[in-house]
């Protein structure tokens, strides 16, 4: 069920409710036709009425018969009498209908026959079947029965089979019938409507999910339910309010930023006038620590606020110019990718670039021998892998470690410096250039890093 749309939950709620309706109008019609219904008169209907017009004629004065036949004739049955009985080459004896026919007539004599007729034969069933009075297992239906009068003359009773129209067809049908196959109007009705009504809901949706905190997204309220609209009033109200907040945010970061480094500017000065050389030593490192917190904290503060530019940026070039650096200060470290070329992205170069320098830089830092470093283009993203030898990221903690300020106990403490912003500053660059940052196990043995970005086709 957590699959299921709102549409679709719609639709399963009205279908079970239609369910229950037609169960319910099935057994009251059963109950009903129970109820209203001799078993006799449902099962042989024109059995007893053909009995009735043997009795009748035979009891009849001869001169009343005529009026008696033209009374009798309908759509269910024809009555007619003869001065020789039937042909029977073409008919079947039905013993079964035939007692019944005697009983209700009273007959003792043998006057009456039954038959049922050759679509017995069409169906499969054997004649000997039915012919055979021992047999219960096939009972036909009446077609012909015949009957001699006391005169020598036979009443021959027929039935009709009738080719009915549709529209009485239909209007015959049970209701628990209609109730299904109105039932499954009304549903068909419903589905339209429903997803009619929803379709704001869905744009409202997809506006919700394009909208980045940067510029309100525009929100269509012109047309649905009183809710949706109000929905889509107070989705407008709070897209105006964050752009609103985060523009404030980021005057209030710069005001902080150019505040504090005043200050510390400030203080600087002052510890370098300390006569002491180890006291001012410890001064100067103190306030170049608290200036080096000061701007990844603030770094990652603007990181949400702060648009992020849309040029083609060259992942291998950038790759290469850290490598490079790094080497050239002695760090035994390699590339693979460096003249891949499709390794193209959309984005701002400056913070893709700081994004693999932490990477980098943070195997160097955990590493104990060597950093290797990978380019590649992986269908349609680009995708950079930086491994080390080091002590590795548990797998409990390969989520935690991009998270501000989270260090892991063993290998990330004040020996090694930090602030433990660099992942959560890498990561909250990479997903606003619409990338991912993961942490693995390396093959090294320490931690593998793998940033991936969305490639320009």
């Amino acid at each position: 069920m957590a699959r299921v749309s709102l549409l679709g939950r719609i639709m399963l709620i009205l279908l079970g409710a239609l369910s229950l309706l037609v169960l319910a109008t099935v057994a009251v019609d059963k109950w009903q036709r129970h109820e209203e219904a001799s078993p006799y008169a449902t099962r042989f209907p024109r059995l007893d009425q053909a009995a009735g017009i043997m009795t009748l004629l035979r009891d009849a004065d001869p001169e009343q018969r005529p009026a008696i036949l033209r009374a009798v004739n309908g759509e269910a049955l024809r009555t007619e009498i003869t001065d020789t009985p039937p042909p029977e080459t073409e008919l079947i004896r039905e013993p079964r209908l035939e007692a019944r026919l005697r009983r209700l007539t009273e007959d003792t004599d043998g006057r009456v026959r039954a038959f049922t007729d050759v679509d017995m034969l069409r169906r499969g069933v054997d004649p000997a079947d039915v012919a055979n009075t021992d047999n219960r297992k096939v009972m036909g239906r009446l077609a012909t029965a015949t009957y001699a009068l006391p005169d020598g003359r036979t009443v021959i009773v027929s039935a009709i089979a009738r080719h009915r129209s549709l529209m009485p067809w239909l209007l015959g049908q049970p209701l628990s019938l209609w109730v299904a196959v109105l039932g499954a109007v009304v549903a068909g009705l419903v589905l339209v409507g429903t997803r009619h009504e929803l379709a704001p809901l869905r744009r409202l949706t997809d506006t919700v999910t394009r909208f980045d905190g940067r510029a309100p997204e525009p929100v269509a309220i012109v047309q649905g339910a009183p809710e949706i609209r109000r929905l889509s009033r107070a989705v407008q109200d709070m897209q105006e309010r964050i752009v609103g907040l985060l523009g404030e945010r980021s005057l209030l970061i710069g005001a902080i930023s150019h505040d504090l480094k005043t200050y510390l500017t400030r203080l600087r000065l002052r510890a370098e006038g300390v006569a002491e050389p180890e006291r001012r030593d410890r001064l100067v490192e103190d306030l170049d620590a608290m200036t080096a917190l000061l701007d990844t904290s603030l770094g990652f503060a603007r990181g949400t606020a702060v648009e992020v530019g849309r040029a083609a940026v060259d992942l291998g070039d950038l790759v290469a110019i850290e490598v490079a650096e790094h080497a050239a200060q002695g760090v035994n470290i390699g590339l693979i990718g460096e003249d891949v070329p499709n390794a193209l992205v959309a984005g701002d170069a400056v913070a893709l670039r700081r994004v693999i320098a932490n990477l980098i830089g943070n195997a160097v830092k955990f590493g104990r021998a060597s950093v290797a470093v990978a380019v590649r283009r992986a269908g349609p993203a680009c995708q950079v892998t930086v491994e080390d030898d080091g002590p590795g990221i548990p797998e409990a903690e390969r989520s935690a470690v991009f998270s501000p300020y989270y260090r892991i106990e063993r290998s990330r403490n004040r020996g090694t410096g930090g602030t433990g912003l660099g992942l959560a500053i890498a990561r909250q660059i990479a997903e606003a250039h619409s990338g991912t940052i993961v942490a693995e196990a390396s093959a090294l043995g320490g931690a593998r890093l793998v940033l991936t970005l969305p490639a320009i086709a």
